[in-house]
């Protein structure tokens, strides 16, 4: 199994006529997905995705769902075909409404009608034609941010707007604004030796110029029900994860106007010792991003990628030093309330030393860690815990997070069937 590990899911631009129709035909779960998202929809959603025209499905009202639910029914396959569970999710602009449905916010024909109503109003926004986005290669963030600062100050009746929308990396910026101030800031950009790219999107999309469609978006946002997560979904806003359901409305309200920080997302992830991730969803525009941020990502959407994912999920038995030495630092940090001497030699010191001389043989040998091995680990850290007084909550926090960090399942009889999410990673 995947070690402690985060999923991702893309937002919009991801979708092609093709996407999901060879692993309806191979994965159950994601043909009965496509199934439940038809009726939903009232549509056949389907055969827009495998068939297009092309047309159709880059529609912003056709593109949000079917990029939703394609990540929706790789997610099934992922946990209940696969059985991952990540550690944390997270999504870019359109895709972190993915995150939230496939942890439990929301239920899945809930998150189809109400992308299908975002992509709608994102469409009317777009009506009046003034608007524009570029993407910008180069460039750090700051230096971006500075010119659209340039092109749009002074402008009395804020007709000449131009804003960052999206940070997907410390080197690639997406503007969007007024036409003009769009083409004002690239002229600019370019002439600095930026690559600059106009986008062919329907509407300057996370900027002020989506307020109406956003106020619009609230309202709508009020009527639905969401639930308790099953895992932290961090927003691709802030970098930081909900910490309640109620802040979900406000920054899926956002999400419409503000830019989408990505880097920050990533920051958040590493900060969590996760170096490891997930893309659910088409294609691979994520993992496309990660090289630069140092972590490893595998693209559900790769043949390569999905044939490890595969055999990593068969591999039930493996087990990493890393997980004798992490028993051996909560053993270490936890607070003793016994000052019995002997007591202490024989429940802490004896069984702790016994861990790091097999973790000691263990790295000279290059001996693969076993069951047994993890066992050892398990039984010191409950000697520990009895000898030192550890509280019963504190136990069943510190091997909660044991094992879902490490995959440990059955060993520790605690399943994550049996867990929400409460707001806190720790």
């Amino acid at each position: 199994m995947l070690n402690k590990h985060a999923i991702w899911f893309p937002g919009q631009g991801s979708q092609r006529v093709g996407m999901g129709k060879v692993l309806s035909e191979r994965y159950a779960a994601v043909k009965v997905t496509m199934e439940e998202a038809n009726e939903a929809l009232g549509m056949r959603l389907d055969s827009l995705m495998f068939e297009g025209p092309l047309t159709e499905l880059t529609r912003t009202d056709i593109a949000q769902p079917a990029i939703l639910a394609l990540g929706v029914a790789m997610y099934r396959v992922y946990s209940q075909e696969w059985g991952y569970t990540p550690a944390m999710a997270a999504g870019h602009s359109l895709g972190e409404i993915t995150a939230l449905t496939c942890a439990g916010a929301l239920s899945f024909p809930d998150a189809l009608r109400l992308v299908r109503r975002r992509g709608e109003l994102m469409q009317e926004a777009a009506a009046a034609g003034i608007g524009a986005m570029a993407a910008v290669n180069g460039p750090s963030p700051d230096v971006v941010a500075n010119i659209c600062l340039e092109r749009s100050a002074g402008r009395a009746n804020e007709s000449r707007i131009v804003v960052i929308s999206n940070i997907n990396s410390e080197r690639q910026t997406v503007i969007s604004g007024h036409k003009e101030a769009v083409q004002e800031a690239s002229e600019k950009l370019s002439a600095l030796g930026a690559s600059v790219i106009p986008l062919q999107v329907s509407a300057p999309f996370h900027s002020p110029l989506m307020v109406p469609a956003a106020e619009h978006f609230a309202q709508v946002l009020s009527h639905v029900s969401f639930g308790k997560l099953d895992f932290p979904v961090v927003s691709s806003l802030t970098g930081y994860p909900y910490k309640n359901t109620e802040e979900i409305v406000v920054m899926l309200e956002r999400g419409l106007t503000d830019p989408v920080n990505w880097p920050a997302v990533l920051a958040f992830q590493k900060s969590m010792g996760i170096a490891t991730a997930v893309e659910l969803g088409p294609g691979n525009v994520l993992k496309r991003l990660a090289p630069s941020a140092g972590l490893r990502v595998f693209a559900f959407d790769d043949k390569e990628d999905e044939a490890h994912l595969v055999a990593s999920s068969q591999q039930t038995d493996v087990y990493s030093i890393e997980l004798l030495t992490r028993c051996q630092a909560i053993a270490t940090c936890l607070r003793n309330r016994n000052w019995n001497a002997a007591e202490y030699e024989q429940g802490v010191v004896l069984p702790y030393r016994g861990v790091q001389t097999l973790v000691d043989r263990l790295r000279v040998t290059g001996e693969q860690v076993a069951e047994a091995h993890v066992r050892q680990a398990l039984a010191m850290l409950e000697s520990v815990f009895r000898t030192k007084g550890t509280s019963a909550e504190e136990q069943e926090r510190r091997l909660e997070r044991l094992q879902d960090e490490f995959n440990l399942r059955g060993l520790l009889g605690v399943s994550s069937e049996e867990r929400t999410y409460s707001g806190s990673l720790l």
